[in-house]
Order: structure tokens, then sequence, then C-alpha cells
């Protein structure tokens, strides 16, 4: 809908040119800006600003010329001059109007845009170490990872999701070895445990069904059937939480396929791996790093940087345009040397987005809920959406920026009341449900927005939806092109607000039916713009509550 304003200047700016009444030949970008102030009207431009200099004239000026050639326009209600120069613009309700047979027309497409033009975008997310079941803190990142993918190929990405298992390195081995020894337990013998290994129960169940299967009691039997128990269990918990993943990608399979080589070679070959204390480094400092880093430690055994070199490097091999990695907050300091990384192999640094998610406090009424993966005292992501329901707990995720500290309280995830967010938004797309059976049962012919007098929708909470209906497609553009989908959240949370209370004032079906008809159109629109919003959210859009 801006686009057509936009137009409007422009073309008033040609033909004031046309007229000699505005010199300068090479138009400055032209944006327009949502005011925030209603007192100040519904957009401001800030071109006859730009072209003041090279037209040799006070803004205002300018701007009166503007002004004077779009006066009139039916679209708009008047514009006015603000500040230095600004142009303010109060749209008349025709313009607002229009929304609403664009989402009718659209229906699911609406909101959706092709600003990614089909780049190839690989989103590795979650990816924690398969050595328990997923904790709290990994479903605020799945949920901010399955919610971009989403958002991003609504967006025109091409998208391909990917979940890195750690299945290689010391971490996997202590698993092997907690399970072992918790074996050994079972069995009797004495053991002795040291800081470094898991204790959780889960260990004990997986102990206990490794027992019965019969299998000898070795690390080398163990290790890989805790491995594949586990990454069953955070397929089955992430499917529960509608999340599914094109790809698994192994750790191990690096060092298998020679990649972890391969990529030190190349690194070699352009002089930025060299030898120092027995161990081989990596020049990160040429590229803007604090220190240089270790790639092979002096026993000849890889780091973990090793395996990220030439997991990023196969990432750039598989012809993905730009990589983003979603990362616990305590791993901030790992960006530098990533991002060296990928200027080393050539690519922009640029091209590499690490997004950081801050731990979850989890409370009940208010108090904390202790959380300790190796203790094994975790409230596990099943047990949350267990107890508050998949959908609670995604959307809850959702209301704050990833890497804000977000506090989780299940009793209000779980309530049924305002206070719980997406309680109140699911109630809005349920309301509107409610009013289409209503209309139904009382046999109010259903008709198109073309069908209907739409100009009959006057009142300034009518007017005020559909301005959030309208704004809608920028949302989306804007939480694609910064990554950030908790800005759906916010947008929904305010559109839901203001039909809530236009409900409470006012009756949809009336014994006015043209009214009737007309405010029915824009129920249906608001119930497609909320059903579309959900699904980038992953979040079901229930009928009924």
């Amino acid at each position: 809908m801006k686009e057509t304003l936009i137009e409007i200047i422009r073309n008033a700016i040609v033909e004031a040119q046309a007229e000699g009444e505005i010199k300068t030949r090479d138009l400055p970008p032209l944006y327009l800006e949502a005011s925030k102030n209603a007192e100040h009207g519904d957009f401001a431009v800030n071109i006859a600003m730009k072209m003041a200099q090279t037209e040799g004239k006070p803004p205002r000026k300018i701007a009166e010329t503007i002004i004077k050639k779009i006066t009139g326009h039916p679209i708009i209600d008047k514009a006015e001059i603000a500040g230095p120069g600004f142009i303010n613009f109060f749209m008349s309700n025709d313009y607002w109007l229009k929304t609403l047979s664009e989402i009718e027309a659209l229906g699911e497409s609406y909101g959706k845009c092709n600003i990614g033009k089909g780049q190839k975008v690989l989103l590795e997310y979650v990816s924690a170490n398969p050595t328990g079941p997923l904790h709290i803190g990994h479903g605020r990142g799945a949920a901010l990872g399955d919610s971009l993918s989403r958002l991003l190929r609504a967006a025109g990405y091409d998208v391909t999701t990917e979940f890195y298992v750690n299945d290689a390195g010391s971490q996997v081995q202590n698993l092997a070895l907690s399970v072992l020894l918790r074996c050994r337990e079972i069995n009797g013998e004495k053991v002795e445990w040291t800081e470094n290994l898991y204790k959780g129960e889960y260990i004990n169940d997986l102990a206990q069904e490794f027992l019965k299967k019969g299998g000898n009691i070795t690390v080398e039997e163990a290790g890989p059937y805790a491995l594949n128990e586990i990454l069953g269990w955070l397929k089955r918990d992430l499917s529960g939480f509608n999340i599914t993943f094109d790809k698994w990608f192994s750790e191990k399979s690096l060092y298998t396929n020679g990649e972890v080589q391969k990529a030190i070679e190349e690194l070699k070959g352009k002089g930025l791996i060299y030898g120092k204390d027995g161990a081989l480094w990596f020049k990160s400092t040429d590229f803007g790093d604090d220190k240089d880093r270790v790639v092979i430690r002096e026993n000849g055994e890889p780091t973990y940087f090793a395996s990220d070199i030439a997991y990023h490097h196969d990432k750039y091999e598989r012809g993905f345009d730009i990589l983003i990695d979603i990362w616990g907050a305590d791993h901030h300091g790992y960006i530098p040397r990533m991002k060296a990384v990928v200027q080393a192999l050539g690519h922009d640094k640029e091209s590499l987005r690490v997004l950081l998610v801050q731990m979850v406090s989890l409370l009940r009424s208010g108090q904390p809920v202790t959380m300790s993966k190796r203790a094994g005292e975790f409230v596990t992501l099943k047990e949350v959406m267990d107890e508050v329901g998949a959908d609670s707990a995604k959307y809850t995720f959702m209301t704050r920026r990833p890497d804000s500290q977000m506090d989780f309280d299940l009793e209000v995830v779980k309530s049924q009341s305002s206070e719980n967010p997406v309680f109140y938004l699911q109630y809005a797309y349920a309301r509107a449900c409610n009013i289409e059976r209503f209309a139904s049962e009382r046999n109010l012919t259903v008709l198109t927005a073309s069908e209907v007098n739409l100009g009959l929708l006057k009142l300034p909470e009518e007017i005020r939806i559909i301005k959030s209906l309208t704004a809608y497609p920028e949302v989306v553009e804007g939480a694609a092109i910064s990554f950030e989908p908790h800005r759906l959240t916010v947008y929904l949370q305010e559109l839901a607000g203001h039909f809530h209370s236009y409900y409470r004032e006012n009756r949809v079906v009336t014994d006015d039916i043209p009214l009737s008809q007309a405010r029915m159109v824009m129920v249906r629109g608001l119930k497609t713009v909320i059903g579309n919003a959900l699904g980038l959210l992953g979040v079901s859009a229930p009928r009924s509550m």
C-alpha cells in the first residue's frame, strides 16, 4: 500500500519538474515513515529536505510545491508541512479499505514477499549435545530457528534447516562412560564417578534398557547405543514442538570423510596455519580476532574449532549464500574466530550471521525452578510442553528478543487469561471464527469485499484495525530483513488488543445487513492475517477455545 503513495509523490515531483517548479533531475531515494503519533498523520516523508541543497530552496518551499500537485487526490485527506520540511500525509478511509480486498485476493499469500530473491540459506539451530534430553533453554533456540526458517521462506529465501550432531569428542565419550559405570553399579559393582560424567536419572534409564538388550558392557557398545537413544529423544521432542529438520549433520562424518584435514590443508595453502609449541594454529588475528586459535593440539587431537572450520567450509561447498547459526549466549566469544574462518575461506564475513539466545529462567508462581543438566535436576522441554502445551511454550519464547533475558513462569504460560500472550491471541482468532459461525446461523449471506459497501466501516476503531492489517506485509518484511521473528508477536498482540477492544463495544452481526456484511469482510481479513502470522511462528490457530 505504501507504494501507491510513493508513486503519487513521485508523479507530483515529475509534474513540478515538467512545469519548471523543480529543477532537480536526479531525485534522492523516496522513503515513507509510518507516523507514531496520529496527530502527525499516517505517513511522513522528508524528500523536500533531501532536495533542498540541489534545488537551492528552503525545504518548506519545496514541500509546498509537492503538496500543491497532490491536493485533491482521492486517497489523501490532507497533506501538511511539519518542522523544517517534513510532509505529513493523512490518508482517506478509501486508502485503508483497499487492504481488505487485497487480503481477500491473496489469502495465505498475504504478507509474503520476495526480498530473498531465492538466495540459498542454511539455518543451523538447536544442535544440542546429544548427551541428554532437551531443556527449556534449547526450546527457546528451537522456537527462534523454526519461526525464522518459516519467515525467511515467506520472504523469498530458499531455506534449508540443519541440526549439527556433536557425535565426536570428549562429551560423547563421557556419555558412553557414564552409561557403562551405571550398568556396573546396577550389577552390584562399586565404581568411582568423576566430575565430568553425567549423573541424571536418564543415565539410569539408558543403562537399564541397555542391560535388557544383553549387550557387552563396554564403552564401544554402550556409547553408540546411548547416542542413538538420545537422538531419538531429541527428534521426538522436537516433533512434539512442531519442528522438523531438513538434515541432521554428523560431526563425526567430517573426520571419516576427511573434511577436517581438507579444510586445514586449504588454510595451510593460504599460509594461515602455522606450528607452535607442537600444536597447529590458525592465524585468526589476521582477520580481527584477539588471538590466534589452536586447531590441532600437541597430542595430535583436533579441537572443536577444527571441526567447526570443516563444517562451515562444507556449508559453503554445498552452495549456500547465507549461513545462519543460532547459539547460546555463552558462545559470544566464539563469533570472531568463526568470522575469521569465513574470511579466510574467501567469503564475505557478513554471509555468516550468528544469532545469540539467552538462557531462560524457569519459574513457578514467581519462584525459581532449579536446572542443572549434569546433576540431573533440570526440567526437560518435554515436561514443559506436557504442562503448558507446545503452542504456549513456543509463542511465549517468541515474545522477547532472543538476546534478552527471559522469565518463563509455568503458571502464567498455562493460564487462560489475558496475562498469557498466546491465549490472548488465539482467543482473538477463535473469536473471529465464532463470529463467522454466528453469522452463518443467522443466515447472513457471505459476500466478497467487492460485493459489499466497505465505506460503511467508518468507526475509528474499525479503521484502526484495518490500518493494522495494512501494516502486516511491512512487519513481515522488516522481521525477515532483521532476522527478528519476535516482531510478529509484538505486532499480533497489538492487533489482538484492537480487536478485543472493538468486540467489547460493537456487535459485528446486527439487524443492519449491509453494515454486518462489511464488518464480516473486516473480520475475515483479521482472521486471515492472524492465521498467516501464527503459521510463520509455527503456532496453531484454533477455531474454538
